[in-house]
């Protein structure tokens, strides 16, 4: 028995798989979770629905915490287009810092400092009760992963320094996501829109670490392929 969690009902998770030569990364929300079995749907609004059939091997990945965890399966029984069941297939692992992968992406991203003197989880509840003025977005390159990212910036924050990060996702539905990040230091790197800023996520949803998590695999898949190490032997 594995002493790490299989992912809970309404949890987010990614299933990568390989049909006729094809790669799919796919997004979808666990329904039922028991240890012997895992009912999903697979949400359209993130990623189109792969070909699962009965008996097809798929590696499945999600945010526990700050970590990544994996585990294969089996599909023991698709339902419809949308709906399946998978058996796990041995435990769950942890994976190691390279399982956060990370992705270059070009999205529209507003960054400001929050309020002097509060506290993260303060940062956190102002963001929530407040919208930006989408003038405030700018477009640019970032470098994401679950855990952290690189921005572009005119202004040379100090480490500590925390700041509202709002990032427009390029998935199926273009989504939203707030974190409150931690200035972790400024990179000796430039470009057009200003120096590299190497920041931790202090504060974000789990459906935010969910979607982060996701499009950061998608992305790394879908440029990098297939790693031998998440295929199912069976």
């Amino acid at each position: 028995m594995s002493q790490h969690p299989l992912p809970a009902e309404d949890q987010l998770v990614t299933m990568v798989s390989v049909k006729d030569g094809s790669i799919y990364v796919t997004s979808a929300r666990v329904l039922v979770s028991n240890p012997k079995s895992l009912g999903l749907r697979i949400d359209t609004r993130l990623s189109e629905p792969a070909p699962f059939e009965r008996g097809q091997s798929l590696t499945l990945l999600y945010a526990l915490d700050e970590r990544v965890m994996r585990v294969k399966a089996l599909v023991s029984s698709p339902i419809d287009e949308e709906r399946l069941t998978i058996q796990p297939v041995g435990d769950v692992k942890e994976g190691d810092r390279r399982d956060f992968r990370r992705a270059d992406l070009a999205v529209d991203v507003a960054v400001q400092a929050c309020r002097p003197g509060v506290s993260a989880e303060q940062a956190r509840s102002a963001q929530l009760a407040s919208e930006l003025d989408s003038g405030l977005f700018g477009h640019q390159v970032i470098n994401l992963s679950g855990s952290g990212v690189q921005v572009s910036s005119k202004v040379d924050w100090e480490s500590g320094t925390l700041l509202d990060i709002r990032m427009v996702l390029p998935l199926q539905q273009q989504t939203t996501v707030c974190v409150i990040g931690e200035v972790v230091r400024m990179l000796d790197l430039h470009d057009e829109h200003g120096r590299r800023v190497a920041i931790r996520f202090a504060e974000l949803s789990e459906s935010d670490q969910d979607l982060i998590v996701y499009t950061v695999f998608s992305r790394h898949f879908r440029d990098q392929g297939f790693s031998e190490e998440l295929t199912l032997q069976v």
